[in-house]
């Protein structure tokens, strides 16, 4: 593809980055201040939602930000100017809280009892509940904790993206792509939901019903809205969000697949959640569809016995991982998340209308979320 490329312009993209990372950072800081100010006013334990939130948010990637800006920058086709910097790290920001907001419910949802390494928020919350000797149900006080401070972040993410500075028009496109963000997060999210219960019906087989799940679930919020609402605050035309948006549904279904293959072969230091998640979670991922199409009998009587069973040991997941990799469903996931990709870069190379600047910085972010080459075989 033309891009940049050479030692000098990958230390130009991590510039900035940096500079990115930085303001959204300071952006975010400076928001969570006035939110702390404000319920400061109604309690100090109101007010400690505030530093959960700050908590949880450590240590976070910022993917979904650096998405956001890439996108900016390929529509710009030049380094953004500090005001454009302002509002692809303000947009970012507010993505990064409805983030922070999908995966506090989705954790309650999953039984998750990790993210990023940590205790999730609903089992940190039951613990301090223990540890304080307050009344009444832990786990219930903390389920509820995680929903509340799911729907504050969500609202401040509302009046984060409010106040992103630039013309009234492009404001106009890139509002509408956050407001189609939200939307479609929340829609996978119940498809998710439904397909866990058996009750995605419209869907051919497990297999298409789970990639729905990561088309409407993932996709949107990791990759696809994020690039289109830079390009958009940054005055892309149609033909630009456009090759975005199909360069994005590539790159962020690799992204979720190779996520699926961590849960089973990942190393648990680096992904901060606990290997064979998946499994004792019952998730009904690509993975799974395909270990169970090309299962045995007795391959099948074992993934009924030990999928989704929260108590289920050490030897019946090693046995699952096992299973999944000897019917060839790891190597075939394996296989598409490096074909996605590639079409991925395809689809970029020909996409003369982004800038080379900004499709260097969204090649080599993609990459990094599509990368399945650290995975054992």
């Amino acid at each position: 593809m033309s891009a940049v490329e050479g030692p000098a312009d990958g230390d130009r993209l991590r510039e900035l980055e940096i500079r990115l990372v930085d303001r959204v950072e300071a952006i975010t800081r400076a928001e969570l201040a006035a939110r702390r100010r404000q319920l400061e006013q109604i309690s100090p334990e109101t007010a400690a939602l505030v530093d959960a939130l700050e908590d949880y948010l450590r240590g976070g990637k910022l993917l979904r930000p650096r998405f956001c800006f890439w996108g900016g920058v390929a529509a710009l086709d030049r380094e953004p100017r500090e005001q454009e910097l302002d509002a692809l790290a303000r947009c970012g920001a507010a993505i990064e809280l409805v983030q922070a907001a999908a995966l506090m419910h989705d954790d309650v949802i999953d039984h998750s009892p990790v993210r990023r390494g940590r205790p999730a928020l609903h089992v940190g919350a039951a613990s301090r509940h223990q540890r304080d000797g307050l009344a009444g149900s832990a786990g219930d006080y903390g389920i509820a904790v995680a929903i509340v401070l799911g729907d504050l972040a969500l609202s401040w993410a509302e009046q984060t993206a409010a106040d992103v500075p630039g013309e009234q028009d492009r404001l106009s496109r890139a509002r509408r792509e956050f407001d189609d963000l939200r939307t479609e997060v929340m829609s996978g999210q119940f498809l998710d939901i439904l397909h866990q219960a058996g009750g995605f019906a419209s869907a051919t087989d497990a297999e298409q019903a789970a990639l729905s799940v990561i088309r409407w679930k993932t996709v949107p919020y990791t990759v696809l809205r994020p690039v289109r609402i830079g390009a958009a605050l940054m005055g892309g035309d149609d033909a630009a969000l456009e090759s975005l948006a199909e360069w994005a549904v590539e790159v962020g279904t690799a992204f979720q697949l190779r996520d699926d293959l961590l849960s089973v072969v990942g190393d648990q230091d680096e992904t901060g959640k606990p290997t064979g998640g998946d499994i004792v979670e019952g998730k009904r991922t690509v993975l799974l569809a395909r270990t169970e199409a090309a299962a045995d009998d007795a391959g099948r009587e074992l993934l009924a016995r030990v999928i989704g069973r929260a108590d289920a040991d050490a030897g019946d997941i090693a046995a699952v991982h096992e299973l999944m990799t000897a019917t060839g469903a790891v190597a075939s996931v394996t296989e598409e998340v490096t074909q996605r990709a590639g079409r991925a870069r395809d689809l970029l190379s020909a996409a003369a209308e982004l800038g080379d600047l900004g499709r260097a910085g969204l090649s080599e972010l993609a990459g990094l979320a599509t990368d399945v080459r650290a995975l054992p075989a």
